[in-house]
């Protein structure tokens, strides 16, 4: 039987950015939405430097919880990591649109830094820098096909294309923090968590009962091994710009809240009974990778290292740890 370690964490570009500039995120983002309305806490954490001492605050929490999250998957040393995150029709387009897609080529780069206006990272890194990891390419086979015969219509690539990034941010931004030396072998499994918000031709995302079920399969895979297998589950919750219940201005803090005690008290099967309805009014889209997470975890009580529940960030965050 496989031995378990979890890990939940954000992706969202900013992450990877000085403070100074995340007032640019925001800036692009409400522009979007010509019926936007600041929120009062929103205004109140915007103060009267455009929010730049809460961004400040933020990205030094960020930092120390995947600090904090880095130690301990370090320290536990295992044979694979396994991040489930979202492609936002970076390496999948319009030719192929899987609700699910494991990786199972030996070999994978990521270029996070490749953006317009060059070093605008935290580590000042030069735009070109690439990150290389290793695949267990027969392990992810073995999961690939086992889950096929259990049901499950996985599909995989052992290629990716369509996107000179490379790896799909929602994979490769939280490996800059926790794994930037490619020192375990990488597992990616891609999620259409964006679905229908990407216009009609985009299928819709897989429901949050398909993708708990996908993760007990997994589960039923990986106490066939004797692995040690990390699961990082990389994603925010609710997005502001997502939330049409709030008119796509304002983080749903009440429900993620809510959402948060029953990881934190190992009920998080309860997510699997979500709609697609509430997922889409809530802009809770990127929680299904955690669902994911928490259908190969069970119900097991989470360690909260970090929330950032700002306006200013634009998503919910939340840092955590089981096992």
């Amino acid at each position: 039987m496989a031995e378990l370690l979890g890990i939940g964490c954000s992706h969202g570009p900013i992450i990877l950015t000085p403070p100074e500039n995340w007032h640019r995120s925001r800036e692009r983002i409400f522009s979007r939405n010509p019926n936007f309305q600041a929120p009062p806490q929103l205004i109140k954490e915007l103060g009267d430097d455009n929010g730049l001492t809460q961004d400040i605050i933020d990205q030094q929490k960020v930092v120390e919880a995947f600090q904090v999250m880095r130690d301990r998957l370090h320290e536990w040393n295992p044979d694979v990591v396994m991040v489930i995150g979202d492609d936002q029709a970076e390496n999948f387009q319009q030719d192929n649109l899987p609700p699910f897609c494991l990786y199972t080529g030996d070999e994978v780069d990521g270029y996070p830094f490749r953006r317009a206006g060059g070093k605008d990272n935290i580590w000042e890194a030069e735009t070109e820098t690439r990150f290389t990891f290793r695949c267990p390419k027969d392990f992810s086979r073995d999961m690939r096909n086992s889950l096929i015969r259990d049901g499950i219509d996985m599909a995989s690539s052992s290629k990716l294309n369509g996107w000179d990034w490379g790896l799909a941010h929602a994979i490769i931004n939280p490996l800059v923090y926790l794994d930037p030396e490619g020192k375990f072998p990488l597992l990616p499994l891609f999620v259409n968590c964006y679905g229908e918000e990407a216009g009609p031709d985009y299928p819709p995302r897989p429901t949050a009962k398909r993708c708990y079920e996908v993760g007990q399969s997994i589960r039923r895979f990986l106490d066939t091994r004797d692995e040690r297998v990390a699961v990082v589950a990389s994603s925010s919750w609710s997005h502001s710009f997502l939330a049409h219940k709030n008119n796509c201005s304002a983080i749903d803090l009440e429900t993620d809240r809510r959402y948060l005690e029953l990881v934190r008290q190992g009920q998080g099967s309860q997510l699997a009974t979500l709609t697609p309805e509430e997922l889409q009014d809530s802009g809770d889209h990127e929680i299904l990778n955690w669902i994911i997470a928490l259908g190969i975890l069970g119900d097991v009580p989470a360690e909260i290292v970090d929330v950032r529940e700002s306006h200013t960030q634009l998503a919910f965050r939340v840092a955590a740890l089981w096992g």
